[in-house]
This record gives structure tokens, sequence and C-alpha cells, in this order.
């Protein structure tokens, strides 16, 4: 408590700042999933709910630098304990209409949300909230660069060195063709001192894929259809003989219209998570259906609330995997309250918008 009283008092009396403006940021994010995943080899049967409260707080200061503090909180529903888990928040932001910059611990919301769950499965949004590293990001929404590190484990006596670094990119070409590329390489290390029993792990993985796309302002949000290569590195140093690089075709495809979709992934090749039996999740944070060679995935939602403040989307999957079926509903809910007003990218239409007119879209993540 005399820590985040200590902190609250430094934002709110910031002794060297001028022309600072001050900013506040509340957030409430709910999220029931049921797994229905008992007669599958890969994945874990059970039931996640629970929600998370964040409170922040800080100034802006000569037009484009933020300080910002507060907490992240989360109740597991169901649970005995008041809060399960809380974190503080404590970050340096610069951010104009075309970049941002964050450096110390903040939230993760939307900052890798072109990164789909083969790479970061459900559960890492609705338990690891924030990223404590360094994140950039440079461009709009019709090209941009994002570079980010997350440090995940400080090295103890009885905690694991581990950290993400990571890269993603995406480009469009003319309004209906775009590439993109989403990558990152986790470092599971040992504990300090070493025992003898304990090795450095490695696991990264990278996807390149090409699309189309269209949008229009008669309700169709977003059509697209993209086809990629997702490679992989996984290794054990206890043998540096030991390592693999699978390699495997993954498909894509979306539809939105009027708040109703589906999302589509599709994922053929070489068995992924090699060391899973011994790592498990400690190494491996996205799907664990990837460790089959076939796996499709179809999700069908109704966003019943999608507002400015509010998005409320209720949502069944179905997994197709080791030769069953196997099923998943969700409802998640996120609201916001803040002293800012998001502002979108403003450009001239283009030739082909003109014929096509479109919805026009901040990018995620740019605006505060």
């Amino acid at each position: 408590m005399k820590l985040y009283l200590l902190l609250i008092l430094t934002l709110l009396f910031p002794p060297f700042l001028v022309s600072q403006e001050f900013k506040y940021n509340t957030e409430l994010h709910f999220f029931f999933d049921n797994a229905e995943f008992k007669r599958s080899s890969y994945a874990i049967d059970q039931t996640m709910a629970g929600v998370t409260l964040t409170q922040e707080i800080g100034w802006k200061f000569d037009g484009k630098h933020f300080i910002m503090g507060g907490v992240d909180a989360m109740k597991s529903l169901g649970g005995h304990e008041i809060l399960n888990d809380i974190h503080l928040l404590a970050y340096y932001q610069l951010k104009d209409p075309n970049a941002l910059f964050k450096v110390g611990a903040f939230h993760r919301h939307d900052l890798l949300d072109d990164y789909s769950n083969f790479f970061f499965q459900d559960s890492i949004d609705f338990y690891k909230h924030t990223m404590e590293g360094l994140y950039f990001l440079k461009g709009n929404e019709e090209q941009f660069v994002k570079l980010w590190l997350d440090w995940t484990g400080l090295q103890s006596m009885e905690e694991r060195e581990s950290f993400f670094v990571g890269a993603s990119a995406y480009k469009e070409f003319g309004k209906m063709f775009f590439v993109d590329f989403q990558s990152y390489m986790f470092h599971y290390a040992t504990t300090r001192p070493n025992p003898e029993n304990l090795s450095v792990s490695d696991n990264a993985l990278g996807q390149l894929s090409l699309g189309v796309k269209y949008a229009n302002n008669q309700g169709l949000d977003n059509l697209k259809f993209s086809a990629g290569i997702l490679a992989g590195y996984e290794r054990d140093r206890r043998n540096m003989d030991d390592y693999r690089t699978p390699l495997g075709l993954v498909l894509r495809g979306e539809v939105d219209y009027k708040g109703f979709g589906t999302e589509n992934l599709f994922y053929y090749g070489q068995n992924r998570m090699a060391f899973y039996e011994e790592y498990g999740n400690n190494l491996y944070w996205g799907n664990p259906f990837l460790r089959s060679n076939t796996y499709f995935q179809n999700k069908i939602y109704w966003k019943f609330l999608d507002t400015d403040r509010v998005h409320a989307q209720i949502a069944a999957r179905t997994h197709v995997s080791e030769g069953k079926v196997f099923f998943e509903q969700m409802l998640t809910l996120s609201a916001h309250i803040n002293n800012y007003e998001p502002k979108r990218i403003q450009r001239a239409p283009t030739f082909w918008e003109r014929i096509f007119p479109r919805r026009g879209r901040a990018l995620d993540g740019i605006t505060m």
C-alpha cells in the first residue's frame, strides 16, 4: 500500500514538468471460456472465467510524451481469494499519429493483436495482461512494423529466466492485397545457481502470409483470405544436436458483416512442440493443437455490443484435430473510460475507395 501511495503522489505532483495534462484510464475486461477438450491428447479440458480491472493515471507533456502508472488486478470467478493476481503498471510512452513507443510495465491489450492464437493461446490474453520491457510500432493501417521485448521470468533460485523478443510487419499493395509477417523467439533459461538437471531451451516461430481483403460501408467490415508458411525452431541445449525445424501451411479466412462473423484457421505440416512433455506451457505459449500435423479451427461470433467504450462478443469455436471434433464457448466484454478520445488516422480517399468505399479505422494500439 505504501508503494501504491507513493506512485499516486508522484504522478499527481510532478515537480519538473511544464505544459502537462492529467490523464486517466479505467478498463474492465471480463472473460468466460468453456473448453470441452476432455477427449483430446493435446489440450486441457477446462473452464476459464474472470474479470480484470485496470486503473492508470499519469501526465501528458510536450504534446506527445506520457508518464503513466497504475494497477492491473484480476479476480478468477468462484475463487475464495479477494484477488488472484495484481501487477504494478509504470511506463513511459511516446506517441504521435504514426508511432508508438512504450518502456516499462504496461498493459498488453491490443498491442499484439496481429498475432493469431497459433502464437499465443487464449489463456495468455486472459491471464497475462502486462508486458514488461519495450514496445515500438511505426506506421499506419496500410503498413507498419512492430518490435517488442517482454521479460517474463526473473532469474532466481526458484524461477527460471525467460523472455520474448518479437517482430511483426504488414504492408498493403493497392486496396485488396497485403503481405504480413509475425515472429517471436522465446528464451527459457535456468535458475541461479544452475543445477545440473536444468538446461536452456528456445522456441522460435515465424509466419509469412500473402492475402486479399475487402470491406465497404454497407456493413461488410472485413472479408479476408490469406495463405502462408509457419516456420519454427525448437531446441533443448542439453544436447546441441537435439533441435527441430517444423514447417507447415497456414490458411486463414475471415468474414465480418454487421457484427456477425467467422474466423477460420487451418494448419497442415510437421508436428510442433517437440519438448512439450517436459516443459509444457512454460516453453510453449501457442495453441497446443499444433502438436498434431493437421488442425482446423472455426470460430463463429456475434458482437452484440460494439461502441467506442464497450465491446462484447459471444462466440462458439469448433476444433478438428486427432480425428475428433471439440467444442468451445466464449463470452468476452471490455469497457473503458478515459479523458481522451481516439484519434483516427486521416487521409484522402484513393481511386479504389471512391469506387468501393469502406469504413476507415485507426491502427489498433495507437490511440491515447
